[in-house]
């Protein structure tokens, strides 16, 4: 993933608007056993000779539905290892006729026939990354953590090209040693831990070598293990960037130099080093119009903070995460960063530092620094983790120490769990010092295959705070959650039905202070059909209780009763026209007598040219909201539009159009007040009327020179436009395209030898 724009946080709540910038990079790799210099080339075709003596295996397993039934196509794998990194191939039995190779831009969801390769490469059953190519050439990676935890903000480089025959496709991979982190071997042979799927979009099913999935809560321990010929890999790679960016709102031009190494002395060292990076994305956030009282989380695309991370990635329940990166570089712009992860058979440790350019606060420069080390038994493990954040804006020090552990007790029970302090230093006499402290266990229990129950106990303090450096939108929280989930998959052969899961779910929150904050009972299910539609629908009843965080600190109030339902119909993926629909309906003390309706309709022109359209429409009456400093009711209605155009124009260029819009309005207003029984009731102070108007447009052309090494032409522009009071929901879009918030084009360039 590419970088990030510099908008601070502060800024996205107050202007509830977030899009980025693209910049131009020139970049220069030196890459020692790790570049695809060899005679064997990645195209699909399986000329080479290596091939007729590689290594087996079948995916004879249906694993979606999970009947573990015979695969009813033929499906083989091929897999061996030289110096330049893992080779594996797939050939997929299939007519041409029934095959689909929908081109979809890299990591986007795949919506054809695809192949996934999942390698833990040290067999570890702790962290494992994924490679999916696509037919048609699709591509995409994340990594895979917490045994079913997948996360798609990693990048690595690796190679796979498709072919396409009248009886079969063939997917080829290229996996390079120096992709990812692992253990140095100790012997001529390594041992991988690994999962390999083919999914058919037709059937809508799945096939694979081991009798798992990532529904799975054991996924990850489940991968079946080989072993292959392993080979010494050394790296140095240096990368230098240039970055050229017009503003026209503000009709300045900017630059920047840059300059990236990244050293790998064994396979299982990696030392990174970032001097003045830039950090401009190509990839934007979706928009967001936020008038809850908790912050809107957004996930990192910075490449020097999601390649290699995994170490640093420990997240817990309740949304939280000990390190978030996107909290680094609000305060200035980045002068360097440096990256140490070393992993061991039994001990990972890893450490980052990030100085902030000081030229934006007119202060001391802002330090961001995290240690992270881990032992691994054969069965678990125990880590711990340090986080500190020197804020010279804020005049602000903060320490969060981490002490974490996971067990399987068994096949069919697991364990994890933290213990957590913050320590926060102000050097502001009006901001006391504070400790504060968190914690969670979790226990997963497998009934069978396809029947599993959580039990999750969650307790943070209202002093408990991570935010200089990680993310957690509540604490003052004690929460316990229990779910119980199963799937039904013995349907006869005559039957509609492919696989049914039912989930039934319950939650009670309580603050620290013990209120009851609230507690919820879940029913959830998905029915399946053969034809690829499925139904899915959602029923929740809220107890009454107590409402701590909406009137921002000025009063707890009692909440009553109520119940929500959803429901959504996908019509299938069979045809070039795809669409699904989603209808909702609530009554609640928060949001009063909701309807919400929800449609997304596709059309695919040809394999690489793509359109789609995303509305959600919500109508709130008595809808509850801290509007001017004070809570009042109104009639809320919210508009929510994005229209995207993909276009895969060949194998090197590829257009991605993006456009959002978003409206919001209140009207009739009734001020509401807290009374000494914490009751609301209706006030005479004025409550006015308000509206809200966002915008996006980005145009993104991408040429890809090499893997991981592109041309960029980004235009983004922005708009927004508060309290037009004359105008309704549809009215308001020229108001919101008219106040310009941002209007810039940026150019990059990455070269990779």
């Amino acid at each position: 993933m590419t970088g990030l724009s510099r908008f601070p946080q502060t800024w996205l709540q107050k202007n509830k608007i977030h899009f980025s910038l693209a910049p131009l990079a020139l970049a220069c790799s030196i890459s020692l056993f790790s570049q695809h210099t060899s005679a064997m080339e990645v195209d699909g075709q399986l000329n080479e000779v290596q091939w007729q003596t590689a290594h087996t295996l079948v995916l004879d397993k249906t694993i979606r539905p999970f009947s573990l039934a015979a695969a009813p196509v033929a499906s083989e794998v091929k897999y061996f290892t030289s110096e330049e990194g893992i080779h594996v191939a797939v050939i997929a039995q299939q007519p041409k006729t029934q095959q689909t190779a929908m081109r979809t831009a890299r990591d986007s969801n795949l919506e054809s026939d695809y192949i996934e390769l999942i390698i833990d490469f040290d067999n570890s059953k702790n962290t494992a990354y994924g490679f999916i190519l696509g037919n048609g050439g699709s591509m995409r990676d994340g990594i895979w953590q917490n045994n079913n935890s997948f996360k798609s903000d990693w990048d690595g480089t690796w190679f796979g090209k498709t072919t396409q025959t009248d009886n079969s496709w063939t997917a080829e991979y290229l996996i390079p040693w120096s992709v990812a982190p692992m253990a140095q071997a100790s012997s001529a042979q390594r041992q991988l831990g690994l999962f390999v799927r083919r999914h058919d979009v037709k059937s809508d099913s799945s096939y694979s070598q081991v009798p798992t999935s990532r529904e799975q809560p054991d996924f990850i321990r489940e991968f079946g293990t080989v072993s292959v010929d392993n080979f010494a890999s050394s790296s140095l790679e240096i990368f230098g960037s240039a970055m050229y960016q017009r503003d026209m709102l503000n009709s300045k031009n900017s630059s920047n130099l840059s300059l990236d190494i990244f050293w790998r002395p064994d396979a299982s060292q990696q030392l990174s080093v970032a001097l003045n990076p830039d950090f401009g994305q190509v990839e934007s956030d979706n928009l967001v119009v936020n008038f809850s009282p908790f912050e809107t989380f957004f996930a990192e695309r910075r490449s020097f903070f999601t390649e290699n991370q995994s170490l640093f990635d420990l997240q817990g329940n309740a949304g939280l995460r000990l390190v978030h990166t996107r909290r680094i570089g609000v305060d200035g712009d980045i002068d360097a960063a440096v990256k140490y992860t070393r992993n061991g058979q039994n001990i990972d440790f890893g450490a980052m530092m990030v100085i902030e350019d000081d030229t934006h606060s007119g202060l001391d420069a802002s330090r961001f620094a995290t240690a992270r080390g881990q032992y691994k038994f054969a069965k678990a493990q125990v880590g711990y983790l340090a986080t500190y954040a020197d804020r010279a804006s804020e005049g602000r020090e903060a320490q969060v120490h981490t002490i974490d552990f996971r067990t399987d007790v068994s096949d069919s029970i697991q364990i994890q769990g933290q213990l957590s302090g913050s320590f926060i230093d102000n050097e502001h006499a009006q901001e006391p010092d504070t400790q504060g402290q968190g914690a969670w266990f979790n226990v997963v229990h497998k009934f069978n295959d396809n029947w599993q129950q959580r039990l999750n106990l969650t307790r943070y303090t209202d002093d408990y705070d991570v935010n200089d450096l990680g993310f957690l939108s509540r604490n003052d929280l004690q929460r316990i959650y229990y779910s119980n989930e199963r799937y039904f998959t013995d349907f006869s052969a005559d039957d509609s039905l492919k696989q049914r899961r039912v989930e039934l779910a319950a939650r009670v929150d309580y603050n620290s202070q013990g209120d009851h904050l609230k507690s919820f009972i879940f029913l959830s299910g998905n029915e399946e059909y053969k034809d690829t539609s499925f139904l899915f629908w959602r029923a929740e009843y809220i107890t009454s209780g107590k409402d701590d965080r909406t009137s921002r600190g000025n009063g707890i109030f009692n909440t009553e009763s109520g119940y929500e339902f959803f429901t959504e119909y996908n019509f299938g993926n069979q045809n070039k026209f795809r669409h699904h629909i989603g209808l909702g309906y609530e009554d609640t003390f928060s949001d009063g007598q909701a309807t919400s309706l929800h449609y997304h309709p596709s059309y695919y022109f040809t394999d690489n040219y793509r359109i789609s359209w995303s509305l959600w429409a919500e109508q709130e009456k008595d809808s509850l909201l801290w509007i001017d400093n004070q809570l009042a009711r109104y009639n809320f209605k919210e508009l929510n539009n994005s229209i995207d155009f993909d276009a895969t124009i060949d194998d090197k260029q590829e257009l991605r159009v993006r456009f959002q819009w978003i409206s919001a309005t209140g009207t009739d207003g009734q001020a509401q007040r807290i009374n000494s029984n914490g009751d609301l009731y209706a006030s005479n102070a004025v409550a006015n009327d308000f509206s809200r108007s966002t915008t996006r447009l980005q145009i993104r052309y991408r040429y890809e020179l090499s893997p991981l090494s592109n041309i960029f032409l980004v235009y983004s522009r922005g708009g927004r436009s508060v309290n037009d009071l004359n105008q309704a929901n549809l009215e308001l879009f020229s108001e919101g395209w008219g106040e310009r918030t941002g209007d810039n084009f940026v150019a990059k360039i990455r070269y990779r030898f």
